[in-house]
């Protein structure tokens, strides 16, 4: 490690280094293990998971937590993986083909899940897959919320309330009511579903997402989504689960169990009941990031050119020019409509499900000056945002939601 990192993990009393031989992974000849967390030292059946101070594993209970008391308290102490990966990919299989020994954190990561499949084998799902030619066993009246985006009074700015059948797989779960139901773009970014109760990860099998060269910072590995279903994750009233779409920006969400429905109440539709708040923009660099800017843009007293800049590269993100939100008269944080988000998750369900290692339908530049080339072929001039006339006074609309 880096002395600056050193530092930072004193400061914070978080300790990262060696802890003796280790007691199951193989490191081979030429790998120092600089950059490998003490959890990869254990043995993957008996080490010891991290619980957050809420009371849930996240990231299969791999990384501590910044403890109560210092800045971040609660969130993961997650270390930067970058140099560490790219050391490693030249030591270990596959890149390097003269040995068949992968990275000591994927020998790691391969034995909890093969355990944890073995495991999910065994679970008695009960009525939740009584009848799975309809995938419905019963109704999970779920509310979605994500988490750090804050009202002025501390409530959830963006929330959504709505029934599912707890046999739905996790995969079409996702790619079918998630994303268009929160308001992201389907198959653009990579995610992660969480569930708290032990850590477990599930995410889309062989995914071919950019972000996906940041999987080091959210657990390594993930079980195939399209391999269980939501039964798997929830089971009783309280449960929860998480979910962390784009795992660059970790725009991180909590999904709640509230009501298991009867199972003769159960139709196996999906219903939106409500919700409120508009949802982040891709590529806007998470829950905190997005906070920031809202409160920006929200504050009449900051310089309208800098409230400008922020709503035109809002309004240029995928998920705004898909859904119109860029058409609006207004940027309304708390806006959302019932019939129109209803419509996005039908549209969805009437579709195959997302290819996840195929292409994917947006191309972000390295910057918008990358568009602005001349030369044959380049227009003369080629805006990548929408410029924003500001109204005269507060520089947002916060009118009622649309439920």
């Amino acid at each position: 490690m880096s002395d600056m990192e050193d530092m930072m993990r004193a400061i914070r009393g978080v300790d990262f280094t060696w802890k003796g031989p280790p007691k199951y992974v193989k490191i081979a000849p030429g790998d120092d293990g600089t950059g490998l967390i003490a959890v990869f030292f254990d043995h993957p059946d008996t080490y010891v998971k991290n619980v957050g101070l809420d009371g849930r594993i996240r990231s299969w209970g791999l990384y501590p937590y910044v403890p109560a008391g210092q800045k971040g308290e609660g969130i993961e102490d997650v270390p930067y993986g970058g140099m560490r990966k790219m050391h490693a990919q030249l030591i270990y299989a596959p890149l390097n083909r003269s040995t068949k020994l992968v990275r000591p954190e994927d020998q790691f990561l391969n034995a909890i899940m093969a355990r944890r499949k073995r495991e999910l084998k065994e679970v008695d799902l009960g009525d939740f897959v009584s009848y799975p030619v309809c995938l419905c066993a019963a109704g999970f009246n779920v509310n979605t919320h994500s988490r750090d985006i804050k009202t002025a009074t501390g409530e959830d700015r963006i929330w959504r309330r709505f029934i599912v059948s707890g046999g739905m797989s996790l995969g079409v779960f996702q790619d079918k009511v998630l994303a268009p139901l929160m308001g992201w773009v389907r198959n653009f970014h990579a995610h992660i579903l969480t569930d708290y109760r032990d850590g477990t990860l599930y995410g889309p099998k062989n995914s071919k997402s950019i972000d996906m060269m940041h999987i080091d910072n959210s657990g390594y590995a993930f079980l195939s989504e399209d391999d269980y279903c939501l039964a798997h994750t929830m089971a009783k009233v309280g449960d929860a689960i998480g979910y962390e779409y784009d795992i660059r920006d970790h725009f991180r969400h909590d999904i709640e169990l509230e009501t298991i429905l009867p199972l003769d109440e159960s139709s196996g539709r999906v219903q939106i009941l409500s919700g409120s708040g508009l949802c982040p923009a891709e590529n806007c660099n998470g829950n905190e990031a997005w906070s920031e800017r809202i409160e920006t843009i929200a504050d009449p007293s900051s310089p309208a050119s800098k409230r400008r800049a922020l709503l035109s590269e809002i309004n240029s993100m995928p998920n705004y020019t898909d859904r119109g939100w860029n058409r609006r008269p207004s940027f309304d944080l708390d806006y959302f409509d019932l019939a129109e988000t209803t419509g996005a998750v039908m549209t969805a369900l009437g579709t195959k499900l997302s290819y996840s290692p195929g292409a994917k339908m947006y191309k972000v530049p390295m910057a918008p000056e990358a568009l602005l080339e001349y030369g044959p072929g380049f227009p003369s001039k080629r805006k990548t945002t929408r410029e924003v006339t500001l109204p005269e006074g507060d520089a947002v609309s916060l009118g009622s939601s649309r439920n």
